[in-house]
């Protein structure tokens, strides 16, 4: 077993303005470079955890917490949200949160929390200039963040986060503002992030590129942990779905394939599911 490097212990948290509580009694543990994804309805408390992992729970929003989450070794609670951005970083569902308003070009956004560390000019330069090409935004760097498209901000937004080099990232649907193309962009920088040693917590909506990169799955209900396992078992649940979620394509299509005796094998996970299922029955 890798090291665990984030961990909910009995964690529950009630915002100040509702009766219920958002998240209710989590427990679980994340390893070193896995890819951990969190998925379930909508309100099942995702954007929540994702607040609370980073600390913006408890140290922004107002309400009511019992619990801990660690991270690395550092409390929540007890550790600010500049320390816990040392070791955790963020992408917002909505990049339009995630811009800090003061800069006056995506130059300086991209170089605003590396600003706040004291990273000096000539290092910054170099750190701007990489991750811009990296995210396809090196053309846009003298441009007014608030003059770019959803797409343009969103990538921005990734890169202001992952500029500051955190060794887990926690992506709350960040590919809303993007084409499909852009999504796969993304993802693909995602990926390798993941294959260099980063942890990533991915919470999505798009259940095949879940099922094809998690190493472990989560799902959450009305706050709750209902199921914490591999992808493959995830998806295999046949009551999966009375939790709002809907599954990949090839699940359905192995599914009906079974109920018509085309074929008896297991659901397995590969680059090409649903063309790999269709040619083992038709075998």
């Amino acid at each position: 077993m890798n090291k665990v490097i984030v961990e909910a212990k009995n964690f529950s948290y009630r915002y100040n303005q509702t009766p219920r509580r958002a998240l209710k009694n989590l427990d679980f543990q994340v390893e070193e470079g896995s890819f951990f994804c969190i998925i379930g309805a909508n309100g099942s408390g995702k954007s929540t955890l994702c607040n609370a992992l980073v600390g913006l729970i408890p140290h922004y929003f107002v309400g009511k917490k019992a619990g801990e989450i660690i991270i690395d070794g550092l409390k929540t609670e007890t550790s600010t949200i500049a320390e816990l951005s040392t070791r955790i970083g963020l992408v917002f569902q909505n990049p339009f949160n995630q811009l800090s308003y003061t800069a006056a070009t995506v130059a300086e956004e991209l170089a605003y929390g590396l600003g706040n560390r004291g990273i000096s000019r000539e290092e910054m330069h170099q750190k701007v200039d990489y991750v811009a090409k990296l995210m396809r935004i090196d053309q846009l760097l003298f441009k007014n963040p608030l003059e770019l498209s959803g797409g343009q901000v969103q990538r921005v937004a990734f890169g202001s986060t992952f500029i500051l080099e955190p060794k887990i990232l926690v992506l709350d649907e960040c590919t809303t503002q993007l084409d499909p193309l852009g999504g796969d962009e993304l993802f693909s920088i995602v990926k390798k992030l993941n294959q260099n040693g980063v942890t990533v917590i991915m919470v999505d909506h798009d259940m095949e590129r879940v099922a094809q990169n998690a190493d472990k799955i989560m799902v959450l209900s009305e706050g709750e942990i209902v199921a914490i396992d591999t992808p493959q078992k995830i998806f295999e649940d046949p009551f999966i779905t009375t939790y709002g979620i809907d599954v990949p394509d090839y699940v359905k299509l192995s599914k009906a394939l079974a109920e018509k005796n085309y074929t008896h094998h297991a659901i397995e996970i590969t680059e090409e599911p649903t063309i790999a299922l269709v040619k083992e029955a038709l075998k």
